[in-house]
């Protein structure tokens, strides 16, 4: 599904979703009496949603995630370390180049970043349970 024009739904996505999420569940759930003409046989037809192709901003709408502003990571959250360039006053975030391997090359490129060497190591995505506890509070 496509929203097209300057209003995206935010918080509302709940209200486009709904009917989706109502035939998933009945999906789930299984449809009887499906034939199967190959096999000359019924069977129950189940289905499951294994991923969204989205942007960014799409991505926080659905997760309900910050994807704006000096916490735009969902991993990093608090460590996202963002910068503000000087005469745009954009926010940008450098820090990417922990995900590298310890001695990847990226990593000591100074002059190709922010003239600094990049030393810290990728953080641990969140598990299930820390997830809850967040969208808890």
């Amino acid at each position: 599904m496509l929203i097209f024009g300057p209003k995206q739904p935010g918080n509302d996505i709940d209200v486009y979703l709904e009917p989706l999420i109502d035939d998933l569940k009945v999906l789930w759930e299984g449809v009887h009496g499906v034939y199967d003409a190959s096999r000359n046989e019924y069977f129950t037809l189940r289905a499951a949603l294994f991923w969204t192709i989205n942007d960014f901003p799409a991505y926080g709408n659905l997760s309900g995630s910050i994807v704006k502003g000096y916490n735009a990571c969902p991993i990093c959250v608090e460590k996202t370390l963002p910068k503000r360039l000087k005469h745009s006053q954009k926010l940008i975030y450098l820090r990417h180049r922990r995900w590298k391997e310890r001695y990847h090359p990226y990593r000591r490129q100074r002059a190709a970043f922010d003239n600094q060497q990049e030393y810290e190591t990728a953080l641990v995505p969140l598990t299930g349970e820390e997830v809850l506890k967040r969208m808890e509070k």
